[in-house]
């Protein structure tokens, strides 16, 4: 009766899975020679994958990031330091969890003088994954400390060249605040009559810095009239760039008239900033 049932039993399994067929662990394409020809190329992956073991490339990081909230160096300088900020946390959570693996290691090398037979395979086991989980690693980790160095120099040629004072505080950044976004607007603005509409959070934008949306539109259908009729001269990028300019010195004053609507008299509480300038 018990031979009968684990007869049963053994071809329910020869049904239900492939564990019952002796040829269930053999490659049915791969042979050795395939094996042999991947595994020689292995080293040249290992050296290429550094390469590209980064979210960004610099080209990216510079011209698509930084361009994405080009209305002020501040705002850059902003968005350099909030990347860095997310890439030290990153790192200080993989070098914990890589110091944390090597004690599991030292753990199991004591273990492992203790073990026989099965046990002593499969600390063995545990003591190769942590060798290999701490070697596929050290990519990512070098990675982003590139990234580190490259944001690093990229946050001192804007200033450099931005003419950012070196111990920039707080209420500098504030005072950059209204050229930010007055050349946001009309950023917005230009990219609105492109599509052929007026946005209405693009216009309760210009509100909120006491810009009549009539009249900013009209500016900017006018500068798209200027380009258009300027074509045969390929107007560049800078034009949008001298437009911005334009537009902020013309309106640089008006979110004063937008705080006397609302009550307020002060846009800022010097008080209440980090100064580093006094």
């Amino acid at each position: 009766m018990k031979n009968e049932l684990s007869l049963k039993k053994n071809k329910l399994n020869s049904i239900i899975t492939k564990a019952g067929d002796i040829n269930s662990l053999d490659f049915k394409t791969i042979d050795n020679k395939a094996l042999d020809e991947i595994n020689e190329w292995m080293p040249e992956v290992n050296r290429a994958v550094s390469c590209f073991n980064k979210q960004n490339s610099q080209t990216t990081s510079s011209l698509m990031q930084l361009n994405m909230i080009d209305a002020g160096p501040y705002r850059m300088l902003r968005q350099i330091l909030a990347q860095v900020e997310k890439k030290r946390a990153a790192l200080k959570e993989n070098i914990y969890k890589i110091e944390l693996k090597k004690l599991k290691y030292k753990e199991l090398q004591e273990q492992l003088e203790e073990v026989t037979g099965l046990k002593k395979e499969k600390t063995e086991l545990k003591m190769n994954k942590i060798v290999c989980d701490i070697v596929d690693a050290q990519g990512p980790i070098e990675a982003a400390i590139k990234e580190l160095g490259a944001l690093k120099r990229r946050y001192q040629e804007i200033c450099k060249n931005k003419g950012i004072p070196k111990n920039w505080d707080e209420e500098d950044f504030e005072k950059a605040e209204i050229e930010h976004h007055i050349k946001s607007i009309f950023r917005n603005a230009i990219r609105d009559v492109m599509q052929g509409n007026h946005n209405m959070g693009t216009m309760e934008y210009m509100e909120q810095f006491g810009i009549n949306p009539i009249t900013a539109y009209n500016l900017v259908y006018a500068y798209i009239g200027k380009v258009k009729n300027s074509i045969n001269k390929m107007p560049d990028i800078t034009s949008h760039y001298q437009f911005y300019d334009e537009m902020y010195k013309l309106f640089k004053e008006e979110y004063k008239k937008a705080m006397k609507n609302i009550g307020i008299d002060n846009i800022t509480y010097t008080d209440f900033l980090m100064k580093e300038n006094i």
